[in-house]
């Protein structure tokens, strides 16, 4: 069974009290796909100090290269994402803005959006999260109940 996953990007700029908008859509289709959801608990430190890492385990991904089109979004907080580990032994995939996606997709091998890389690591046996150090203005809590919660979707081909 094929699965679709459609990377939609709608540029809107506003000047002088005209909006000018664009919308770019690159459809993926492949054989498998992986989609998580996991919400923690944030632990609050003292202003300027570290949040703790956290690892969501059983998220398995053997070959960069077979990723079609990839969504990943940090919901609750600023942070990065690593695979295999800690930050100082794994490899940093990306690093992501509270609810901002971090999206791209193959499009035949020109990466859409413009810019964009595949962040996937080969031989990916779990994701790790670093929340940014706690800073009230900068990287706050989410103040209405302290969860940072991470999304990611992958299309692939599964074959080796």
């Amino acid at each position: 069974m094929a699965f679709t996953h459609t990377n939609k990007v709608r540029y809107v700029y506003t000047a002088g009290g005209v909006s000018e908008s664009k919308e770019f859509s690159v459809a993926e289709t492949s054989d498998a796909e992986i989609n998580i959801s996991e919400a923690h608990t944030l632990i609050a430190p003292v202003t300027g100090g570290s949040r703790h890492q956290w690892d969501v385990p059983g998220f398995e991904f053997a070959t960069k290269s077979s990723a079609k089109s990839v969504y990943i979004r940090l919901d609750g907080t600023n942070g990065g994402l690593s695979a295999n580990g800690d930050f100082d032994t794994g490899t940093e995939m990306v690093s992501l803005k509270a609810g901002v996606p971090y999206v791209w997709s193959s499009d035949g091998g020109s990466n859409h959006p413009v810019g964009a890389t595949n962040p996937m690591v080969d031989a990916t046996l779990k994701l790790t999260v670093k929340p940014d150090s706690y800073d009230e203005t900068n990287n706050p809590l989410n103040v209405v109940d302290n969860i940072a919660t991470l999304t990611v979707r992958v299309l692939y081909d599964p074959t080796p």
